[in-house]
């Protein structure tokens, strides 16, 4: 067995950047550090440590899924890593699961999310036994913010003894000398569009769990009351979770309304805004939001899962109910209306960012916390 030998586990290949930076630190450490994942172009490009391609669904498929199993079970039995950890939902149901099967010693899930919050029925109960079994065949839980470890306790899908929280919570921080409020630069054609206007802006996947549907009709009252305002949207419209045509017409059509696809760095969008709002439904943790704040813009978030645990409320900006069209859009007018305020959130953001969720936080967490597995 190699002592030394760490799997980090995700379903798609598009989740290796939410390891970005960490993998090259640990493995600078001394620990052997392997990314396991399907075969996308990310892994094929990742040069931050030795990599295992193993093909997983995001979605439930009975056949699919067993394939995935015995595939990595067969990984594991050839590689026999000491540490396996699991993330992201279907990689951890079937790497705490393979792992269990093969005897790996130490079987970390890191939950960066619970779907099951945002569904009923036959699909809550399929996704809440999904996680349960995850998390009874793991050694250890990784949550990703406070308030994710009191809903799995809450919901009795495991033990708090079981659980940690890594620094204050995030799955990778955020490299806080890389968000410089300088680099504002977008294309003439956004800034033409923007200038002299107060930006609400958003950047996220556009989709029901985000609260989009609460974020138009906020905004359309705003419009209603004759601010010079626009809402600039970032992010990638999916079929899955989808919001309505008509939600999706207003983005697109609404000449007040800057509908930008996914970019892969935002900091010059993020510093085109006045005021982020954030009114997701759920979260593992709120990344987004900690990225907005790291450039002094204030943020409006809801009191959910991994949104909560961002903001101060009334500090670095507000906490609303979830769903609250109303509570969302007085936040905004409050924050349209005191530029005093907004500075002063932005200033206590900035430096909230930088003290609670540096990337060297959770990294030097991590790393005790694997050296103390491997010196056992």
């Amino acid at each position: 067995m190699g002592k030394n030998k760490i799997f980090h586990l995700v379903t798609v290949s598009k989740s290796i950047p939410l390891m970005k930076g960490q993998i090259e630190f640990l493995r600078n450490k001394g620990l052997d550090v392997h990314i396991v994942s399907d075969d996308g172009k990310e892994l094929r490009s990742y040069e931050e440590g030795v990599f295992h391609s193993v093909s997983m669904k995001r979605d439930i498929s009975l056949l699919s899924d067993i394939k995935s199993l015995l595939q990595m079970i067969k990984l594991f039995l050839k590689e026999k890593p000491y540490i396996v950890n699991s993330g992201t939902p279907k990689a951890g149901l079937i790497g705490t699961l393979a792992a269990f099967i093969t005897r790996r010693p130490i079987r970390i899930y890191t939950v960066r999310g619970l779907r099951l919050e945002t569904v009923s029925g036959l699909k809550y109960k399929i996704l809440y036994f999904m996680e349960k079994l995850a998390m009874h065949c793991a050694t250890d839980i990784i949550a990703i913010s406070q308030s994710l470890k009191e809903k799995i306790i809450f919901l009795n899908l495991a033990n708090e003894e079981k659980i940690k929280v890594l620094g204050y919570g995030s799955s990778n921080g955020i490299q806080i000398e890389k968000f410089i409020m300088k680099d504002n630069k977008i294309s003439e054609e956004y800034k033409k569009q923007l200038e002299n206007n107060f930006i609400i802006g958003y950047v996220g996947r556009i989709v029901k769990d985000k609260g989009i549907e609460e974020l138009i009709e906020a905004f359309k009252i705003i419009l209603g009351k004759s601010y010079n305002v626009k809402l600039m949207v970032i992010g990638s419209v999916e079929k899955g979770n989808a919001i309505s045509d008509k939600d999706y017409l207003f983005l697109k059509n609404n000449p007040n309304v800057l509908l930008i696809d996914h970019v892969s760095n935002p900091i010059s969008y993020y510093n085109n805004m006045d005021l982020f709002v954030f009114p997701t439904h759920r979260e593992g943790f709120g990344n987004v939001s900690i990225e907005a704040q790291a450039l002094k813009v204030p943020v409006i978030t809801t009191n959910v899962t991994g949104a909560i645990d961002t903001v101060v409320d009334g500090k670095t900006g507000f906490i609303v109910e979830k769903g609250s069209v109303e509570a969302i859009a007085n936040k905004i007018e409050k924050l349209i209306n005191n530029e005093k305020l907004r500075s002063k959130l932005g200033e206590n953001g900035r430096i909230h960012a930088k003290n609670k969720f540096s990337n060297e936080i959770i990294w030097n967490d991590m790393e005790k916390m694997y050296k103390n597995y491997l010196d056992r």
